[in-house]
């Protein structure tokens, strides 16, 4: 059974007249249950583990298909990408998010921040800058992994 991801995402290739081909498939699957961020070499690594062969060019090429659609994010700090909360691909507001990443885990929780609009439009005033997205990464150790190295 598709989780509110997978079926959200695989509505959106098809409304974007994509294929859901299978890497594709194979990637939003991954994503759907992975809450690390996941780079395509280690996507690579957990095809090959199923016995599928698969071009890392390629796998690139489907998660810059996915972030274009809103469908996932950059995680820059882990060099990966990680999927759209379910009730942020249902909304059709754009919600200001932000990323906690943990060291220990490498877990990424995405979380309502700040809306940053104000100072991004002080940045383009200031500096005739126009700012077409940004990211906003906290590194740190999440409550299990502290837990875990007693340090509640």
């Amino acid at each position: 059974m598709k989780d509110v991801y997978q079926q959200i995402a695989f509505e959106k290739l098809r409304d974007a007249g994509l294929k859901i081909t299978k890497p594709r498939q194979m990637i939003v699957d991954f994503l759907a249950s992975s809450d690390t961020a996941l780079s395509p070499y280690e996507v690579q690594n957990l095809l090959q583990k199923k016995g599928i062969k698969s071009d890392v060019v390629t796998i690139y090429r489907v998660f810059e298909v996915l972030e274009n659609l809103s469908l996932v994010h950059k995680v820059l700090a882990f060099n990966g990408y990680i999927r759209c909360h379910t009730e942020e691909l249902k909304s059709l507001e754009e919600i200001c998010h932000h990323y906690l990443l943990c060291k220990s885990c490498k877990r990424v929780e995405e979380v309502e921040g700040e809306d940053l609009t104000n100072l991004e439009k002080k940045i383009e005033k200031n500096y005739g800058f126009k700012i077409r997205s940004h990211y906003l990464e906290f590194m740190g150790v999440c409550k299990n992994c502290k837990k875990k190295k007693g340090q509640a």
